[in-house]
């Protein structure tokens, strides 16, 4: 006992000197300003927040639904006599699908603008805004914990002749953070009346010439586009796509690209419903473009704009109410290129992964790809589905060696083959519908059901017969005899432990397949081999068979084990079911935790903590005490990830990609809606070191106040 409680201590100083070992090198930092910095009472300015994110993080834009997006509430900015004038105004984000869900990424750079007032009365001097600006940050892997950001911007108030002094800037004119492109929107025509149609023409300069955007035929770099996820158009009517000019065909490295001009337009047409009513419309929203010169590309970013439509009275015109023509779509030209096998791996979105920065599929690289299906393999081999058919291996080159004085060398390599070509034609054959059978809600749900299953057959909870077929199959194989009925026996141990081998194999196959057949067929093949291999042997040696270590105590180890593992692996499952019919009900966090307990059940267990009823302790041996060592070590890793940190890239694939938010992330601490009530938010609101302000919004709400005090060295 006293040896057990040494290493259960050991363990767990193990996990707090690991716990706070990876640095996270993600960070959002800002500086603030006004714009204009110098104004007269009655005047307006716009408090701007340039946002700077670490290369390869990036902050959520306002569509953002899964992670924490930017936000600037009223109560967390001190104005100090400035008045807030209408809603900031945030980037809406980039559409990007991170596996199922869409996400809404902004680039490195953007701008966050709150409009402000200056009220008549307000005497002349500096005044000094303060506040926060609540984000999460996100790379390929993992997301840090929501976080808020500081800033300080002062504005002087001056008694002078406003009319010396710009009050705003150029309407519809905005430059990129790198100042290489602006953009400016406006409509044609500049008014419209209910049921016609205007044109958002959004012109792009790139002032440096030595760079240019891309047209709409691009396939190399990221084109100039205008997604419809990335206007806010208020009530106006989409009508169609955006019509982005095609670009001029440059070769360059036996590659066609289509640059565009330092200066073109983007235009969108919309409709104005028949039920509007008179008034000014607001449309803002971000075009996506990537630049490039003759050496290097940026990164793909955003341009955002803004722009008004009056819509005033009257009937339509009939001359206004037709869309416009669409213009003629161009199909690049065909390049005399050779079929590339495997083709370009793209990161979900359309791009590719070098255009973007994002991390090539791992089984590009054989190697990887070889070592994976060789693991793969040696896991279904432990699956519960392979037992029947050891005893039927057994039995039938038992009879077949006795027939043949022992000769079974060319059999026994037929029945490896069986294996490998069964294997492999499953591959081929399932690699045009994989992807939508591995990602169905049903299929996962089934498999889930099953491995739930196998792991409660493996604790012995419950007992599996095996299927009455597999009995007359092993009576048949035995009398059958020959090439052909051991090539029967090999395919026939496949199509019977598919129910074990179809989860893992519809894990590595998905990825696999967007590579090519090669692979797909290497790579099964060498998955039949390591299943195969163990079988052949087997065969090979039907006398040594019965000197093999009996099952024991180290049996019911292992199968325990397994069941443990099988239990893990069936949270994989039930998370595919998860994302697949959106109930955002198991986040990264909860996976990674209940894969965490788990682990620390299976530790316990290999430590001789827990037990089945009516067996006896008789400690632990030494290989089981460092496997229950090595479990905690892993179980440790995973609590890491769940507290947000990053993982390796595979464990990231596993985990869902979606993260939990926190509560006070996601409080709204104004405490009442548009129309003044109480709004009876499901989180808390947090006001940070203003007692009279948290004590207004407590009453508003109708809550308890809370003080926590903080105290800091």
């Amino acid at each position: 006992m006293q040896a057990r409680m040494r290493w259960l201590t050991f363990t767990a100083f193990l996990f707090v000197l690991l716990a706070p070992l990876a640095a996270q090198d993600g960070a959002l930092t800002l500086t603030a300003a006004f714009e204009p910095a110098t104004a007269k009472p009655g005047d307006k300015v716009v408090l701007v927040l340039s946002c700077d994110v670490t290369e390869g993080w990036h902050a959520y834009g306002t569509l953002e639904k899964t992670n924490t997006p930017v936000s600037l509430t009223a109560e967390n900015v001190k104005a100090n006599g400035l008045e807030l004038d209408g809603e900031p105004q945030i980037p809406p984000g980039m559409r990007k699908m991170h596996g199922n869900l869409p996400t809404f990424p902004l680039p490195n750079q953007f701008k966050v603008k709150q409009p402000m007032k200056l009220p008549a009365g307000l005497a002349a001097g500096e005044i000094t805004v303060t506040g926060e600006l609540d984000y999460g940050i996100c790379n390929d892997t993992g997301c840090l914990p929501p976080d808020k950001a500081a800033f300080t911007a002062k504005l002087v108030v001056t008694a002078g002749d406003p009319a010396a002094m710009p009050t705003t800037t150029k309407p519809g004119l905005q430059l990129a953070p790198d100042e290489k492109v602006t953009i400016a929107a406006k409509f044609e025509p500049a008014t419209a009346r209910a049921g016609e149609v205007a044109t958002l023409v959004l012109t792009v300069t790139v002032h440096d010439h030595a760079w240019h955007a891309y047209g709409a035929l691009e396939t190399e770099q990221t084109p100039v586009g205008l997604p419809a996820d990335n206007v806010d158009a208020g009530v106006l009517e989409r009508i169609g796509e955006a019509d982005v000019p095609p670009g001029t065909p440059t070769e360059k490295a036996n590659k066609t690209t289509y640059p565009l001009p330092p200066v073109f337009e983007v235009k969108q047409a919309f409709r104005v419903p028949a039920a509007t009513k008179p008034g000014v419309v607001d449309v803002s929203g971000a075009l996506v473009y990537q630049i490039c010169d003759s050496r290097v590309c940026e990164p793909t970013s955003q341009l955002d704009f803004e722009v008004k439509l009056t819509v005033e009275a009257g009937d339509a015109r009939a001359d206004r109410t037709a869309a416009p023509a669409a213009p003629p779509k161009e199909d690049p030209p065909k390049q005399d290129t050779p079929k590339q096998d495997p083709p370009k791996p793209t990161n979900g979105t359309g791009e590719s992964s070098a255009d973007t920065g994002t991390k090539e599929n791992p089984y590009m690289n054989w190697w990887v790809l070889i070592l994976a299906c060789i693991g793969g393999g040696l896991f279904a081999l432990a699956m519960p589905c392979t037992y029947p058919m050891i005893p039927i291996t057994f039995s039938f080159f038992t009879k077949q060696a006795e027939k043949r004085g022992g000769n079974v060398l060319s059999l026994a390599i037929t029945y490896g083959l069986g294996i490998i070509v069964m294997f492999v034609l499953v591959g081929v054959l399932l690699s045009t519908v994989i992807l939508d059978i591995a990602n169905h809600w049903a299929t996962n749900s089934v498999i889930g059901i099953v491995f739930l299953l196998f792991s409660f057959s493996l604790f012995g909870w419950i007992t599996l017969e095996p299927p009455q077929f597999l009995q007359s199959l092993a009576g048949k194989a035995s009398s059958t005899g020959g090439y052909a009925g051991v090539f029967f026996m090999g395919a026939a141990l496949v199509i019977t432990s598919f129910t074990c081998t179809a989860p893992i194999v519809g894990t590595i196959l998905p990825q696999i397949v967007e590579l090519g057949y090669t692979r797909v067929s290497v790579g099964m093949a060498v998955f039949g081999l390591t299943m195969a291999l163990p079988f052949v042997v087997l065969s090979l040696m039907p006398s040594k068979v019965r000197s093999l270590p009996r099952s024991g105590d180290w049996m019911e180890t292992l199968k325990v084990s397994l069941g443990f593992v099988e239990l893990a692996a069936t949270l994989k499952f039930v998370s595919m079911v998860d994302i697949a019919l959106d109930w955002n009900a198991l986040p990264r966090e909860l996976f990674l935790l209940l894969i965490v307990a788990i682990f620390v059940l299976w530790a316990m267990y290999l430590f001789g903590i827990l037990r089945k009823a009516g067996t006896v302790n008789e400690g632990v041996g030494a290989g089981r005490m460092a496997t229950g060592m090595a479990v905690v070590l892993v179980a440790t890793y995973f609590l890491f990830g769940a507290m947000g940190y990053k993982l390796d890239y595979y464990m990231t694939a596993f985990a869902p990609p979606y993260s939990a938010p926190l509560s006070a992330t996601r409080a709204d601490a104004s405490g009442a809606t548009n129309d003044g009530k109480p709004k009876q938010s499901a989180y808390h609101a947090i006001v940070k070191d203003d007692g009279d302000r948290a004590l207004e919004v407590a009453k508003a709400e109708d809550k308890l106040l809370l003080y926590n005090f903080t105290g800091f060295n």
